[in-house]
């Protein structure tokens, strides 16, 4: 009779391949390592991500109050252009009835879209030449003030007259109908203009 061998169970479908005998520990745990790490990594890249964000949030939150103020700075105007002012038709009253004082007038003409100040006149023909309104007090009385200067608000026209803003001067000479008087206007913010103002009846 023939010996038969002993033969333990066959691997069914599902068995595995054969241990690696020679992997150690190290080599088994390999895969669960690089598993455990990721959210390690994770975790180091939000936490820069995080103390990099002031840093960069800094300028854009200084952009976004600086366009802020700009917004309002224009809301209110004082982003338009400077003041522009021009000066024409001027007269000058011929003195009468035995006075040495008369006033002059001038058209005082703002284009600008911010606001000027007339702060003086002066003239080279004349002494004590100075800025007064005409007021009216309790009783229907008016009289005459002096000012140190006179507001000329952006695109506006100031019109000097016997009745409101006017230059009070006492003339150097004797002036006739026709002359022309030279003046010069200073302001705050548009320098000194030069004009001449011509010599008119009363009233005219």
């Amino acid at each position: 009779m023939k010996a038969r061998t002993s033969v333990g169970p066959s691997a069914g479908p599902s068995a595995g391949p054969p241990a690696d005998p020679t992997a150690g520990p190290s080599a088994r745990s390999s895969a669960p390592q690089r598993t455990a790490d990721a959210p390690g990594r994770t975790g180091e890249a939000y936490a820069r991500l995080r103390s990099a964000l002031p840093g960069v949030l800094a300028p854009v939150l200084a952009c976004a109050l600086a366009l802020c103020g700009l917004s309002a700075w224009v809301a209110v105007g004082a982003a338009g252009s400077p003041a522009r002012v021009t000066v024409d038709d001027g007269r000058v009253f011929l003195p009468y009835g035995g006075k040495e004082e008369t006033a002059a007038f001038f058209r005082i003409t703002n284009t600008g879209e911010s606001g000027d100040t007339l702060l003086s006149v002066r003239s080279p023909a004349a002494t004590d030449v100075m800025l007064s309104r005409t007021v009216e007090r309790p009783g229907n009385v008016e009289s005459m003030r002096m000012v140190d200067s006179a507001a000329v608000p952006a695109r506006s026209v100031v019109r000097m007259t016997p009745e409101g803003l006017d230059v009070m001067l006492r003339p150097t000479g004797s002036l006739r109908l026709g002359d022309r008087v030279p003046f010069v206007l200073r302001f705050r913010h548009g320098g000194e203009v030069t004009v001449r103002a011509v010599v008119v009846r009363p009233g005219s």
